[in-house]
């Protein structure tokens, strides 16, 4: 777990390992499909939009719910290099671009997948962007290494065999 200051970008990086295996992880990572919603805690159905769809590529708009505020990012996913999915912010209404992404890579180690979630978030001006800056850079290592491990628990569930 690292967290890094660049001016103007927090970044966060969380690394686990979890027993799913490494395209299952990244194919979970690029799937825009219901069973999304189950894998990822903070993405919503009701804020989610998927513009484009490609065999390596898509352009999507994912939201969240925190209180009375719905927090959403548009993103060009991009997962067309082996090993990682990444996802450029190209809108937000708390995100600045250029400057916010979010990456994971995924490997074999030992036995398992080791997984790297890494955040790059640059915030916009105004109330909203800054209340959250300001609350990333206090608790979000803490809040996305939650995030991280509530993830990879998920796929876990569902990715296992049945018995």
């Amino acid at each position: 777990m690292n967290k890094t200051s660049v001016p103007g970008i927090t970044t966060i990086v969380v690394s686990e390992t979890t027993t799913v295996p490494v395209e299952r992880v990244l194919a979970a990572a690029s799937d825009f499909t219901p069973r999304r919603y189950r894998v990822f805690p903070a993405v919503s159905a009701a804020h989610t939009t998927v513009h484009a769809s490609a065999a390596t590529s898509a352009d999507v708009t994912e939201g969240t719910r925190v209180g009375p505020l719905v927090l959403w990012e548009r993103c060009d996913y991009d997962w067309s290099q082996p090993g990682q999915v990444i996802a450029t912010v190209t809108e937000s209404n708390v995100y600045a671009t250029p400057g916010s992404s979010w990456t994971i890579t995924a490997e074999s180690a030992d036995g398992a997948t080791r997984v790297e979630m890494t955040w790059h978030r640059a915030f916009r001006r105004g109330p909203l962007g800054r209340f959250m800056g300001l609350t990333y850079r206090k608790i979000g290592q803490r809040s996305f290494t939650k995030y991280a491990r509530d993830t990879l628990r998920n796929l876990e569930t569902i990715e296992a065999p049945p018995t």
